[in-house]
């Protein structure tokens, strides 16, 4: 039988060369097994790494976006079949690059309709808007400096003026991680008449008590954040988040949300146990939902890496599939990870719940993420 106490080396031994701070926190049910922070926040200041950090989640505000896109789903707004035009009419006669062998580029109608379940996995056809090298990319960057430039960069106008971009491919035939579920969370004002932000302060964040995680953090609480570091061999410099992180119009589903791991533990262990001190987010039904493959086998191919190895994708979820493929813990455990460092895992039939963060770039996820996966499946 494996030993939490091995998570101490691990951590101990991650910070002399790798992000100077790191905290952890890992339950089994509701009932905290593990709790750790070491290092500094802020190195060049002193500023000890510690339960009321502030990190910048990144990716790991696809998972509460979701969830929160997934209560109006139990409230009857919408199906996952339903064509994104019936809430962002832009999307209503889509097309589609294609680049024919002579290199001519055109746009043809889509074979499809792009649908809310595409959104969820990622196979809308909608790529990213940091001008990689893909027309649909390209295009969608132009568009998001127009938004910027006219003062107009929120939601809803990034959704429409996306919309009117052809898809980088056919809905449902590759994944591709782009910004979908910025999309979503365009759906999710339409139907409620909120901002994003409004909506998840009033139905995730004061419930579950998280008055530590914000899209944009007040002023008094702004030295509490983490500084983000650039690891350069055995160097850590002090680096810049990119830009699009200091918009104050732009509530991004897909990567905006800051936070504690004590906040974030809160909505974690309610996605697990299915409630945090009462409150229960969504029916396990919806959570089991949201935690099965949607991927076919190409977009599989597209989805899996070495990090990835033996998971699939669900409703804006990774989900286990193939413990074989390299890891011990169960089929149906889910979550994600944040492009600085920060992770997620949530195991319903297991019972358990890990939440880790740090902030670096790169975030060396491939190391310390499945490492103390299997340390914690080992000892629980």
């Amino acid at each position: 039988m494996g030993n939490l106490s091995c998570l101490d080396r691990l951590l101990e031994d991650f910070i002399k060369e790798g992000p100077p701070g790191v905290g952890l926190k890992v339950f089994h049910g509701s009932a905290p097994v593990y709790e750790r922070y070491l290092g500094y926040a802020d190195l060049e200041n002193g500023i000890q790494f510690n339960s009321r950090t502030i990190l910048q989640l990144a990716s790991m505000t696809k998972c509460i976006a979701v969830a929160a896109v997934m209560q109006l789903y139990e409230q009857g707004e919408f199906l996952l079949t339903d064509p994104v035009s019936k809430f962002i009419p832009s999307y209503k006669d889509q097309k589609v690059f294609k680049v024919d062998g002579r290199g001519n580029i055109t746009a043809a109608p889509a074979k499809s309709k792009v649908t809310v379940g595409h959104m969820f996995d990622m196979t809308s056809g909608l790529t990213v808007s940091w001008d990689w090298e893909n027309l649909n990319s390209k295009a969608i960057t132009i568009a998001c400096r127009k938004l910027e430039e006219e003062g107009k960069h929120t939601l809803q106008e990034f959704a429409k003026a996306v919309g009117e971009i052809p898809a980088a491919f056919d809905p449902g035939e590759h994944f591709f991680y782009g910004q979908s579920h910025d999309i979503l969370a365009a759906i999710l004002e339409v139907i409620t008449g909120m901002t994003f932000g409004q909506y998840l302060q009033e139905n995730i964040f004061g419930p579950l008590n998280m008055p530590d995680t914000h899209f944009f953090v007040p002023e008094e609480k702004t030295k509490r954040i983490a500084v983000l570091y650039n690891l350069m061999g055995d160097k850590r410099t002090p680096g810049q988040l990119p830009s699009f992180f200091f918009t104050k119009t732009f509530e991004s589903a897909c990567g905006g949300l800051y936070g504690t791991l004590e906040d974030y533990s809160h909505f974690a262990i309610a996605m697990t146990t299915g409630e945090y001190n009462g409150v229960r987010l969504l029916n396990e039904n919806t959570i089991r939902l949201m935690a099965m493959n949607r991927l076919n086998p190409q977009a599989i191919k597209d989805f899996e890496n070495a990090y990835l190895a033996g998971y699939g994708y669900g409703l804006g979820l990774r989900t286990r599939m193939n413990p074989a493929a390299g890891s011990n813990t169960s089929i149906g455990e889910f979550g994600w990870t944040g492009g600085f460092g920060t992770y997620v895992v949530m195991d319903p039939a297991k019972q358990i719940t890990i939440v880790y963060g740090h902030n670096t770039m790169p975030n060396q996820e491939e190391y310390i993420h499945p490492r103390i996966r299997n340390i914690v499946y080992s000892a629980l």
